[in-house]
């Protein structure tokens, strides 16, 4: 997403709360805005950017968002998450929601750096976003709860040892990135 007026770019993560955040932010999926640098820096144009904009994702942990995307695909939901993991979408949507790793958008190719200036944990949400907005001289509000996935259960409960293998080697420069841990 991209907003002009607060000389922004918000790289919007698949299951970690993006379109909360950029409904917050005061627009709408059929604004070309909202779509704008969606995937970071696997975008077409990110090298044409303005880079005097300011630049933040939000993070999840990739043990939970894995769950969350797996509840949430209708291609995913009814199957097991050792099947889900034994045979992971490679494209299209339900591998950007599901198994893309969230560095691979936040990369950039040339130098290995993160391109973001700033971070949003999904484990402290709303006070990371207010953090944002101070930053941009945007007025906070409380972030509403969109596109939740179904599950009763936290994260680790789905998990059995070979799962969490599974997962650790799909996510591990994740959890070594951004320090999650199980």
């Amino acid at each position: 997403m991209i907003d002009h007026a607060y000389r922004a770019i918000f790289i919007h993560q698949r299951k970690v709360a993006g379109t909360s955040i950029i409904t917050a932010l005061g627009h709408a999926p059929h604004e070309s805005e909202w779509h704008h640098f969606n995937n970071g820096t696997l975008s077409s144009d990110w090298a044409q950017r303005d880079k005097s904009y300011f630049v933040f994702t939000a993070i999840r942990n990739p043990f939970d968002r894995l769950i969350s995307s797996w509840k949430y695909l209708s291609s995913t939901r009814n199957r097991a998450l050792l099947a889900v993991l034994q045979n992971p979408p490679l494209e299209g949507a339900d591998h950007r929601h599901l198994t893309r790793p969230q560095i691979a958008i936040l990369r950039d190719a040339s130098s290995g750096h993160l391109v973001v200036d700033d971070l949003i944990r999904f484990e402290s949400l709303q006070e990371d976003f207010d953090r944002i907005c101070d930053r941009i001289g945007r007025p906070k509000q409380i972030l509403p709860h969109l596109n939740a996935s179904d599950r009763s259960r936290g994260y680790r409960d789905y998990y059995d040892d070979e799962t969490r293998g599974l997962a650790e080697a799909m996510f591990g420069e994740d959890l070594e990135v951004f320090g999650y841990t199980f």
